[in-house]
């Protein structure tokens, strides 16, 4: 009976390891930022939604901060931007402004929310922000 109690403990653990490891989908990441949105321009969020917030901040910040270290190290000149390239001002833009971004352009695809959401955010922030050679 011992052995069975283990096993079934051993099994949920590891469905849940592989749920928490799952990659985000483009349903996640608009769920999520829809709630930051909301948050945003209501001047607060509730408690139970403080997790997708946090999240969503998180995850377009990564984004953001990815490809600006990216960019750092290539030379526009001698190449052509990647396809998961995309370039702010100089000035930068205000997380909201992107989450923003990330947003209307998922639901502008929603045939494409089934796909990985971190290629649906850099989509949405290249289609917004394009690299100039």
């Amino acid at each position: 009976m011992q052995t069975g109690k283990c096993s079934l403990i051993l099994a949920i653990v590891l469905l849940l390891a592989e749920a928490a490891l799952a990659s985000p989908t483009g349903n996640d990441v608009l769920k999520n930022c829809q709630t930051a949105v909301r948050s945003f321009d209501n001047n607060g969020a509730s408690v139970s939604e403080l997790t997708d917030v946090g999240w969503c901040e998180g995850w377009v910040r990564a984004a953001l901060e990815l490809t600006r270290s990216y960019n750092d190290l290539t030379d526009f000149t001698k190449q052509k931007p990647t396809v998961l390239q995309f370039c702010l001002p100089e000035s930068g833009i205000p997380l909201i402004q992107a989450i923003r971004v990330v947003v209307k352009y998922l639901q502008q695809h929603p045939d494409q929310l089934h796909e990985d959401g971190m290629g649906l955010t850099i989509a949405a922030l290249k289609g917004s922000f394009p690299c100039k050679r």
